[in-house]
């Protein structure tokens, strides 16, 4: 004997099924939508890939720490510990929403920026092994990545800039 659901206990899928957002049971899905079906994680899942991605990225950095006076180690760790930082954000909103987001007209500099500085670190740290340029290209990654961070705090690059400009005396 089968038990009755409640009335309205299913509104939500019925909505969804309704206005379309949900293929319907005799329309077969297409490719596309079987392949998001089956990458589309829980939240659970979602917020467990984050965790772990920033704590591997935290721990690269903490590594990174320790080789400070070793600049192309330092380099290298700290790049990784970067990417892997950033690729946690991807968990928690989705990869194509993350890359739309860094690829928004107010962050297409800084995004750019960083990602380029990026990959110049680790070209000087691992092909040039020159420690200078490695610095540098440290610095602009450094540099890149508060400016990126803070286009997503409402007014934060505005007041960064006018603190910049009182302690260098504009």
């Amino acid at each position: 004997m089968a038990v009755e659901e409640p009335a309205g206990a299913n509104w939500w899928n019925r909505l969804r099924t309704n206005t379309g957002f949900e293929p319907q049971e005799d329309e077969p899905q297409t490719l596309l939508q079987q392949l998001d079906e089956a990458t589309t994680l829980s939240r659970m899942q979602r917020i467990y890939g984050f965790a772990i991605c920033l704590g591997i990225g935290l721990a690269f950095g903490f590594l990174a720490s320790l080789f400070l006076l070793l600049p192309v180690k330092f380099a290298i760790l700290y790049t990784v510990s970067n990417i892997f930082s950033i690729g946690s954000t991807m968990f928690l909103m989705g990869p194509m929403k993350q890359l739309g987001k860094m690829f928004d007209k107010g962050r297409i500099v800084a995004t750019c920026a960083y990602l380029a500085s990026l990959g110049l670190t680790l070209w000087a740290a691992l092909w040039l092994h020159n420690i200078v340029l490695t610095i540098v290209f440290l610095a602009v990654q450094f540099c890149a990545l508060v400016w990126y961070c803070l286009s997503y705090i409402p007014y934060a690059r505005q007041v960064a800039t006018s603190m910049g400009r009182s302690f260098f005396g504009e």
